[in-house]
């Protein structure tokens, strides 16, 4: 062994001694990972310390009670489930680097050196360093003769300055309820101390100082901060303390602490109220009724357990040991609920809020986190974020993150498994997370639920996704879903009416739009609200939400202040606008800049401008909803799909795509009466001059009878005029082949359905079940959740439920005349996505619930399969119409092929 080598073995013998009351208390060998290292087997080192790292984590689990039998749990497991019980990233790091390094010599054949062996010892001294230094009770045993409360405590301040980068220097245990302690740490050239003396009586530690003659607070340290850390009334040191202790020194309360090293109420007042106001004077909580959603673990079904006050309800979650995950539409009161709690100091010790709508969607959570604290911090700033997480698992901290769906990168369930990634080192298992969105799919989508609910129903699938995108599903602990409920006018709504009086109009939009126009009238601006949608429309669907006066001067011009000067109280919207950091503003509402973005796109020219914009464009489904009321549709009846750009996708994963060319659709699905022609044209085998190139060579294109209702289906003339069923997809593509057609695209299909505007069912946003053959029609009433749809559905009803013609509700009919497009029969489509076997078919059938037969259902389905419920119909190419600048272009003598210069 070189004298390098042995010089290092001997630094960590050394810093292994200082530990030797966690090696007495758990009867640990310590020394024998460094004798395997000395005697040259690395590998057998890396083993020794992994096993180490499973008895402290084992005695760990039984001291913080974890539910289990830690006995026969590996390295693996155990970090899994003690995760949340320790409160350092360091610690934690340590951990994942011992359990990395053992997979990699007992699993991965990976050849291990010396410095993997003196990694490992290296990383279990960073384990032993935490728990020896802040006197933890979870290792060390306690101190017998200590108050049980002083000595948490002392633990909770040790672990503090720790984070900060301090080591302890010197611990005394004086009295069973005085404490002293002396944290030393490195700054350039020069050591910074702080010392503590911690005293749960007065009157002990006076006893204490008389004795020592105040000593132990004299002391010539350089940079010395002392503190004197008492629990009493009033700002003053007691009276007989005052002689004893000389003027270098601070008393402070224990619960105060913090306070020296951390500012929460500037944090408080800057995230809620903004600069210059108190969190105090956040908007009052109006009443709202709320439910929790809860789910049964042996059934999986979901159901109401109880029906509140929100405001109680959420306090009271908030002071357990529980997430919460508070959903409801814009306006209801979410971010009221969630900056209430954040300003009560009854709810939790310390309180954090993070609005995620102003989050740059790019800027991870932990960078978020640190630049909004930073400025809060009295200490190192660059620890913002270790001290931030170190308060969360102390077990006594609040964390509130309001507007989750807005802080995603992508409203989609990868989208969110990615959050949820970003989030999981502030779940704690004593700390409480609130967190606050309004997609719906949240709380309906059956994979999230199980997510939020972590339970025992979890699909594979679900965890191998989650697995994929970096989140350990042990590590998300169970939310409690609470939905607002949604009265007629939600708050925001009661408030714009009291402030635009009897004359307010009574729609959502109209509101906003008022409100806006009334705030300019009052400075005789009023042609500013022209230039709102580019301004701040445009702006929104590209994630910008938060704008410098600068900015609010470039888009709005000189017209857009008072006075001259160009601050935020001279801003012409400033009743609008809250301050979001200095010198910058952010709209009171998001739905203030989602109106102006739902303008935007109404017009063509603006739909096809965000279009070409690099990146998916950021659409919520409240702009959705706006633009299915402000726009004003293109509407024919001759089933053509024009060029253009059209909003797609779900209320999670709303996209702006497109439509290259026109083409026209079939007014109606293919009937049978129409596939019986092509039936007559088919060889003997059942296969035509039509079939599609890449067809496999067993398919036949006449229907399958056994799958049919009714065998006669084909044959009876009273089924001519029902959709042609059972088919599959290549029938379906040689069937339009032999008419000179072919399949739409997904894109196609929707674009038809939903028209320029966006809507969710063919004839508008009203969810009217009249004019759709679907699951509520045969129930008789409507089918909210798939329980219900199982327990009213598949009974009775699914044995009469079936596909009618296609002419028997004229009502169901797209912008563009294109009927029974939801509901009745799924269609195919000739889009395949990941797998080439399967194609996307839209619309929803007959028994699917209302819910689900929306001009955004999809779902995919084998080329080669036959169904009662998917039929399919066919669009034909139309010429290309030139693009309208091109035209304009042409128009002007100027030709289309610009050359740039």
């Amino acid at each position: 062994m070189s004298a390098v080598m042995d010089e290092r073995l001997q630094r960590l013998r050394n810093e292994l001694d200082d530990h030797a009351r966690i090696a007495d208390h758990l009867g640990l060998d310590l020394d024998r990972p460094l004798r395997s290292l000395g005697d040259g087997y690395p590998e057998n080192a890396v083993a020794l310390v992994g096993k180490l790292a499973e008895k402290l984590l084992k005695e760990l689990w039984r001291h913080h009670g974890i539910e289990g039998d830690p006995s026969g749990k590996a390295l693996n497991d155990l970090v899994k489930r003690c995760r949340p019980h320790i409160r350092s990233s360091t610690v934690l790091n340590a951990l994942e680097d011992i359990r990395r390094l053992r997979n990699r010599s007992t699993h991965d054949g990976y050849d291990i050196s010396e410095e993997d062996g003196l990694l490992a010892v290296r990383r279990l001294v960073d384990v032993l360093v935490w728990f020896t230094d802040t006197g933890s009770a979870a290792l060390l045993g306690g101190e017998p003769h200590m108050a049980r409360e002083v000595a948490e405590r002392c633990e909770f301040l040790a672990g503090l300055h720790l984070t900060l980068g301090y080591r302890l220097a010197k611990r005394f245990v004086l009295t069973p309820d005085t404490v002293y302690q002396l944290f030393c740490r490195e700054a350039g050239m020069r050591l910074e101390y702080v010392e503590l003396m911690l005293s749960r009586d007065a009157d002990d530690l006076r006893t204490v100082l008389t004795s020592q003659g105040g000593e132990l607070l004299r002391t010539r340290l350089p940079k010395l901060t002392r503190f004197v850390i008492l629990d009493h009334e009033g700002d003053g040191p007691p009276d007989p303390l005052r002689e004893l202790l000389g003027q270098d020194y601070r008393v402070v309360r224990y619960d105060g602490f913090v306070g020296t090293v951390f500012d929460l109420d500037a944090h408080l007042c800057a995230a809620i109220s903004g600069p210059g106001t108190t969190a105090a004077e956040a908007a009052p909580v109006a009443p709202v009724s709320a439910a929790v959603l809860s789910t049964d673990p042996r059934s999986g079904e979901s159901r109401l357990q109880e029906k509140q006050d929100a405001a109680e309800l959420l306090g009271r979650l908030a002071r357990e040991r529980a997430n919460v995950l508070v959903t409801g539409r814009p306006g209801s009161g979410k971010s009221t609920l969630l900056r209430a709690l954040a300003t009560d100091p009854g709810i939790r010790r310390f309180r954090f809020y993070f609005d995620l709508g102003l989050k740059p969607r790019d800027e991870p959570f932990p960078e978020y986190v640190a630049r909004l604290l930073a400025p809060c911090m009295l200490v190192d700033r660059s620890r913002a974020y270790d001290l931030f997480l170190y308060l969360i698992r102390s077990g006594t901290a609040l964390c509130l993150l309001d507007a989750v769906d807005e802080g995603v990168e992508e409203s989609s369930p990868a989208g969110f498994l990615r959050l949820f990634a970003d989030l999981a080192p502030v779940l704690s298992a004593e700390s409480a997370v609130g967190m606050s969105s309004r997609v719906s799919f949240l709380a309906d989508s059956p994979q999230i639920r199980q997510l939020l609910d972590s339970g025992a129903a979890r699909s594979e699938q679900l965890v191998e996704q989650m697995y994929a995108n970096g989140v350990d599903p042990a590590r998300v602990p169970h939310f409690h879903l609470v939905r607002l409920a949604e009265p007629d006018a939600t708050p925001l709504e009661k408030r714009l009416t009291s402030v635009l009086g009897p004359d307010a109009p009574q729609s959502f939009d109209a509101m906003l739009g008022t409100h806006i126009t009334r705030t300019l009238a009052e400075h005789g601006r009023e042609r500013l609200e022209e230039r709102l949608p580019e301004a701040f429309g445009r702006a929104f669907l590209t994630d910008r939400t938060v704008f410098s006066l600068l900015d609010l001067h470039r888009a709005l011009g000189p017209d857009a202040f008072l006075d001259g000067r160009v601050d935020l109280d001279t801003c012409v919207l400033a009743p609008l606008l809250r301050p979001a950091g200095a010198d910058r503003a952010a709209f009171v509402h998001t739905a203030y800049q989602e109106l102006p973005a739902a303008r935007y796109l109404a017009s063509e020219e603006g739909r096809n401008a965000v279009a070409e914009l690099p990146g998916d464009v950021f659409l919520t489904e409240q702009v959705r909803a706006f633009l299915a009321r402000v726009a004003k549709p293109r509407t024919a009846d001759d089933c053509v799909l024009p060029a253009g750009t059209y909003l797609v996708g779900p209320a999670e994963r709303l996209l702006l795509r497109r439509v290259r060319r026109p083409v026209r659709f079939d007014r109606h699905a293919v009937t049978v009466a129409r596939y019986r022609r092509f039936l007559d044209a088919l060889r003997p085998d059942g296969t035509s001059e039509w079939d599609h190139p890449e067809q496999p060579a067993h398919i036949t294109h006449k229907p399958w009878t056994d799958r049919l209702r009714d065998p006669d289906y084909y044959r009876d003339p009273k089924y001519d005029d029902h959709p042609a069923v059972c088919v599959n997809w290549w029938s379906a593509c040689a069937f339009a082949a032999f008419e000179g057609k072919r399949l739409p695209t997904a894109l196609e299909w929707e674009a038809a359905a939903r028209g320029t505007d966006g809507r969710l069912f063919p004839w508008g946003d009203d969810p009217d079940g009249a004019p759709v053959n679907c699951a509520d029609t045969w129930v008789g009433r409507p089918v909210v959740t798939f329980q219900a749809w199982q327990r009213h559905f598949t009974g009775d009803a699914a044995r009469r439920a079936q596909a009618t013609p296609v002419r028997d509700r004229p009502a169901n009919r797209s912008p563009f005349g294109v009927t029974d497009m939801v509901g009745n029969v799924w269609e195919w489509t000739s889009t395949s996505l990941d797998d080439p076997g399967e194609a996307v078919i839209c619309g929803g059938s007959y028994d699917n619930p209302l819910r689900a037969v929306q001009t955004s259902s999809k779902s995919l389905y084998r080329k080669q399969g036959r169904s009662n419920a998917v039929g399919f119909r066919c669009v034909q190419n139309l010429p290309a119409v030139p693009d309208a600048r091109d035209a304009r272009k042409a128009q002007d003598g100027v030709s289309t092929e610009v050359t740039s210069i």
